[in-house]
C-alpha cells in the first residue's frame, strides 16, 4: 500500500463511499415482479440486472447503445447504461461496415486503445503493454502468447456477434492479465431454421479472405459451423534489402458452436474452434564472410474445446459449470538458402486446462450475488525451456538442433474463488463490490478486490467511479526460460533456472565478471497494482428521436509495483550479457479519455439521399512514468547526450515516459447513411502523438528526436451496400482502402504497410 494515502486513490475512495444515496428508496420493480416467463429466461440464461432496463438494440453506427447488453463488465448480463466501469462495445455492424475481418482492424479507431507491434499484434490499454490485457472468446481465455503479445490477427470476426471491451483493471473477477483490461469476443448463436452464408474478400498483397458459414436454429437448441480462411503473399518495405517485410502466410480457422435446452430448468452450449497457420519469408544476416540469406518458415497449430452447462434450481439460484482445453502450437525453423544449414530451430507447446462452477442468486430486486470458484493447470514445452542436458547442448553447441534431447515440461496450477454483489437501493444508485482469491503453485496468493459505483442525477447526466486492485502473475518464460542466442551471443534466464544456469556457465568458463551474487537471488513475484477510475456520461438529447449527443469521459490512475524487467546478471567473455528477470520497477500510468459521439436523423430526407449522419470523434491524453526515474531526475542524476554528443541534465519536461507511449490520442469517424439503397460509407482516422521507440545515449527512455516515432496520421474509408436478391438471399458488398495516404515507415512502424484496397461480397441464405 506504499505512498496509497498520498495518490488519487484514497480520493476515489472517499467520493465512493460519500455518494449520497437518493432521498425516496424507490425499488425498481425488476425480474421478481416481472412475467413468470421473463424470470424463468432469466434463470436459464445469464441473469439480468434487476434494473437492467433492457429493450431492443438500437441499430446504429455509435460503438454503444442504450439498450445494448453486455456481460464481461460483471459476468453477468447487464444493460450497458447500468455500468459503473468504462465498457464499449463493437456490434457485427459496425465490424461489417467497418470493413474488419481480424480482431485487430475491429480495434483501430476504438478510444483509449492503440495498436502496438511487438512479437505480434498486440494491444496497449491505459498506458499498459499488450500482456496486462486479457483477451477472451464466449469468456475464456485465448492462449499462446510471444513475448507477452497476444497476435490479434489470429482471430477472425467471421461468426462474432459483438466484442465487448472493458477499460480498468478486473483482476477481482479474471485474476492474472486482467490488470489494464479485458476485450472480449461473442460469438452469435444461430438464427431460426436453416440459413447459409458464403463471404470472399480479396485485397493488396494479394490477400484474400474466404468463409463459408452453416446453421441451424431450433425451439431447443442450434448449431452453427463455420470455415475461414485467410491468406496473404506478405510485403516488402524494403525493396533494396534482401528479404520481407512480413512474410506470406496461410491460416485456417474451423469455429463449431450449439447450444441445447433441456426442458425450463437446463441449458448446454459447446464450443470448438480448431486453428492452423503456416508461414514463411525470408532474411539475411551480414557478417565478416559476407552475406548470408536465409529461408524462415513457422507452422502454428491450435485447437480448444468449450463446453458450458446452466441449471436453474427453483426461481432464483443458477448454477453454471464450466470446463475448458485449449493447445497452442508454434514451429520455427532458419536455415541458410544455398547450404540448407540449420541457422535456428524451436518448438514451442502450451496447454491450458481449467474447470468452473459459478452460482449466481437473485436475493430480491435490490441483490443478486455470484460466487464462483474453480481450478486451472497450465503445462509448457520448448526448446527455451530445456532441461540441464538441453543446456549443455545449447552452451556447447550454440545452436538448436534437431538431435537436441526432450525437453522438460514446466507445469503450474492455480485454485481460485471470487464473489461479487450488486446492490440496487433505488434508481438513481447502484453498487457492485467483488473480490477474488487467486493461489497459485509459482507465487504467493493474491486478493483482488474492487468497488465501483454508479449514481444517476438523471437520465441525461450520470457519474461512475471504481477503484480496486489488479496483479499480473509471472510469465513462463519470466520463470522457467533457459535460452541462448548463438548468433548475438547474450543468455537470457527465467527466475526458476537463472541460479543453475549461471553457475553452468561459470563451471564453462564462459563468464568475464559477475553483476550479482547468484547465490542470495530469490523467485520473482507477481506485479499488482492499485486502480482508479472516475468518469461520467452526459446525453443532453435522450428524449428526441431525430438527434443524439453522448459525451463519455474518463479519468484514470493506475499504481504498478513490483514490475517485472530484464537486468544483465553477468557478461560473457564474448562481450555479451547474460539477462535475468527481477521486481524492479514501480511506475504510474495516468491520463483522461473523452469520446463524444453525435447523430442527426430528420424526418425528411437529406440531399443525396442520406438518411442519417453520424459523427464520433475521440482522445486520449496519457502519462505513463517510470517512478524511480523521476526520483533520479529529483536528484539530478540522469543525462542525456545531444546530436552534437554534449551531455546536458534531463529535467521532468523532458522525460518521455515509457518507450510506445504516445502522450496524446485522437480517432475520429465520419458515417452517412443512405437507408433506402442500403448504402452508407464511413471516413475513419487515428492520429498519434510522437512516441520513443529506441534509446541512443543510453538513459533508458526516449528524449532525442533521433529516438522518436514522428506524430502521424492515418486514414481509412469504407463504402458498405446491402442488396436483396431475393425474399430470403440477399448480398452485401463493401469496398475499402486502409492508410489512404499511403504513410509507411519502414524500420519503426514495420505493420504498417502503405494502402491497402480491398474489396468483399458475402451471400446469406
Amino acid at each position: 500500500m506504499r505512498r496509497f494515502f498520498a495518490s488519487p486513490h484514497i480520493f476515489l475512495l472517499i467520493l465512493l463511499i460519500s455518494t449520497p444515496l437518493p432521498s425516496q428508496y424507490e425499488v425498481v420493480a425488476g425480474i421478481l415482479r416481472s412475467s413468470s416467463s421473463t424470470r424463468s429466461e432469466f434463470l436459464v440464461s445469464l441473469p439480468v440486472s434487476p434494473i437492467a432496463r433492457i429493450e431492443s438494440e438500437v441499430d446504429t453506427l455509435f460503438y454503444t447503445s442504450k439498450k445494448q447488453v453486455v456481460v464481461t463488465a460483471t459476468r453477468n448480463e447487464k444493460a450497458l447504461e447500468d455500468l459503473a466501469v468504462p465498457t464499449t462495445v463493437i456490434t457485427r455492424r459496425i465490424l461489417q461496415e467497418n470493413g474488419s475481418s481480424r480482431l485487430n482492424e475491429a480495434l483501430l479507431t476504438i478510444p483509449g486503445l492503440t495498436l502496438f507491434e511487438d512479437h505480434g499484434a498486440g494491444i496497449q490499454m491505459q498506458g499498459f503493454s499488450p500482456e496486462y490485457t486479457l483477451i477472451l472468446l464466449d469468456g475464456e481465455p485465448v492462449i499462446g502468447r510471444n513475448a507477452g503479445t497476444l497476435d490479434l490477427r489470429r482471430l477472425t470476426l467471421e461468426g462474432v456477434e459483438r466484442i465487448e471491451i472493458v477499460q480498468g483493471p478486473t483482476s477481482s473477477l479474471y485474476g492474472s492479465e486482467a490488470l489494464a483490461g479485458v476485450v472480449n469476443l461473442i460469438t452469435a448463436s444461430p438464427n431460426q431454421g436453416w440459413n447459409g452464408a458464403l463471404g470472399m474478400r480479396y485485397g493488396t498483397h494479394q490477400t484474400s479472405d474466404l468463409t463459408g458459414e452453416m446453421s441451424y436454429g431450433g425451439w431447443k437448441g442450434g448449431l452453427r459451423l463455420l470455415v475461414n480462411q485467410n491468406r496473404s503473399e506478405g510485403y516488402d518495405l524494403t525493396p533494396t534489402q534482401f528479404g520481407m517485410t512480413s512474410p506470406a502466410f496461410i491460416d485456417y480457422t474451423v469455429d463449431l458452436r450449439a447450444n441445447l435446452t433441456f426442458g425450463e430448468r437446463g441449458k448446454m452450449k459447446l464450443g470448438v474452434r480448431l486453428g492452423m497457420e503456416d508461414q514463411a519469408g525470408t532474411f539475411a544476416i551480414k557478417g565478416p564472410a559476407g552475406e548470408k540469406r536465409y529461408h524462415d518458415t513457422g507452422t502454428r497449430n491450435e485447437w480448444s474445446l468449450h463446453p458450458e452447462f446452466g441449471y436453474r434450481i427453483g426461481e432464483r439460484i443458477k448454477l453454471t459449470t464450466t470446463l475448458y482445453g485449449s493447445s497452442f502450437t508454434t514451429d520455427v525453423l532458419q536455415k541458410e538458402k544455398s547450404t540448407s544449414e540449420i541457422l535456428y530451430e524451436d518448438r514451442f507447446e502450451q496447454q491450458y486446462y481449467k474447470t468452473e462452477q459459478k452460482i449466481t442468486v437473485l436475493w430480491n430486486s435490490g441483490h443478486l450475488s455470484i460466487a464462483g470458484g474453480g481450478w486451472i493447470q497450465e503445462k509448457l514445452a520448448g526448446d527455451r525451456y530445456g532441461s540441464d542436458e538441453t543446456e549443455d547442448l545449447i552452451a556447447t553447441s550454440g545452436t538448436f538442433g534437431v538431435d537436441i534431447p526432450s525437453v522438460s515440461n514446466p507445469v503450474a496450477t492455480q485454485w481460485f474463488t471470487y464473489l461479487q454483489h450488486e446492490w440496487i437501493p433505488g434508481k438513481k444508485f447502484e453498487a457492485n463490490l467483488s473480490g477474488r482469491l487467486d493461489a497459485h503453485s509459482d507465487y504467493e496468493h493474491r486478493f483482488s478486490p474492487k468497488l465501483s459505483v454508479l449514481y444517476r442525477f438523471s437520465d441525461r447526466f450520470r457519474i461512475r467511479g471504481s477503484i480496486g486492485t489488479g496483479f499480473k502473475a509471472p510469465a513462463f518464460r519470466q520463470l522457467y526460460l533457459s535460452f541462448s542466442n548463438s548468433i548475438a551471443g547474450y543468455s537470457v534466464f527465467g527466475s526458476t533456472t537463472l541460479q543453475k544456469g549461471l553457475q553452468r556457465l561459470v563451471d564453462q568458463g564462459q563468464i568475464e565478471l559477475l553483476m550479482v551474487d547468484f547465490y542470495t537471488l530469490e523467485a520473482i513475484q507477481a506485479e499488482h497494482s492499485i486502480a482508479s477510475n472516475i468518469g461520467f456520461t452526459l446525453e443532453p438529447f435522450s428524449e428526441l428521436k431525430t438527434r443524439s449527443l453522448i459525451v463519455n469521459v474518463n479519468l484514470f490512475y493506475n499504481d504498478v509495483y513490483d514490475l517485472i524487467e530484464t537486468q544483465p546478471v553477468a557478461q560473457k567473455t564474448n562481450g555479451q550479457f547474460v539477462y535475468g528477470y527481477f521486481n524492479l520497477a514501480e511506475i504510474y500510468t495516468r491520463g483522461v479519455s473523452a469520446d463524444i459521439r453525435w447523430g442527426y436523423s430528420p424526418s425528411s430526407t437529406l440531399p443525396l439521399g442520406l438518411s442519417r449522419i453520424e459523427i464520433q470523434t475521440g482522445y486520449q491524453f496519457l502519462q505513463a512514468h517510470d517512478q524511480q526515474v523521476l526520483r533520479d531526475i529529483d536528484r539530478g542524476i540522469v543525462f542525456g547526450r545531444a546530436m552534437n554528443g554534449q551531455d546536458y541534465r534531463i529535467s521532468k519536461t523532458e522525460y518521455s515516459g515509457l518507450f510506445g507511449r504516445s502522450k496524446h490520442m485522437a480517432t475520429s469517424r465520419l458515417t452517412l447513411y443512405n437507408e433506402s439503397k442500403g448504402a452508407s460509407i464511413s471516413l475513419q482516422g487515428r492520429w498519434r502523438g510522437k512516441y520513443g521507440y529506441r534509446d541512443r545515449d543510453g538513459n533508458g527512455f526516449a528524449n532525442r528526436p533521433d529516438e522518436f516515432v514522428p506524430a502521424h496520421a492515418v486514414w481509412d474509408l469504407t463504402f458498405n451496400k446491402d442488396h436483396r436478391i431475393t425474399e430470403s438471399v440477399a448480398a452485401q458488398f463493401v469496398f475499402g482502402s486502409r492508410n489512404l495516404a499511403s504513410r509507411t515507415y519502414p524500420s519503426q512502424i514495420p505493420s504498417l504497410s502503405g494502402r491497402q484496397l480491398y474489396a468483399s461480397v458475402k451471400i446469406r441464405m
